[in-house]
């Protein structure tokens, strides 16, 4: 089932971008992500992403995405929410 997965955290528009591009996500899209944006409030990162199931945003998570922060010295996210879908449209 799909999920979508809130995501806040200490980070700069500087520091998304390097992580972004180290991760290569606009050119090497990670197995399972149908959706990710990111968007910058009172200075902190949030990402909103929407994956085909849990599992794969899990995966992500442990297999680039954390490598990825732990080579910048990027802090872990402050908060992460994982909700299930019931219903999703992608025209």
């Amino acid at each position: 089932m799909a999920v979508l997965r809130l995501v806040s955290g200490p980070a700069s528009r500087n520091t998304y971008d390097r992580v972004v591009a180290a991760m290569k996500l606009h050119t090497e899209h990670p197995l399972g992500l149908i959706l990710h944006g990111a968007n910058l409030v009172d200075g902190e990162i949030q990402v909103t992403q929407v994956w085909d199931s849990a599992e794969y945003a899990l995966r992500f998570e442990e297999e680039i995405l954390g490598p990825v922060l732990a080579a910048h010295g990027v802090s872990a996210a402050r908060e992460v929410k994982v909700v299930e879908l019931c219903d999703l449209v992608t025209p």
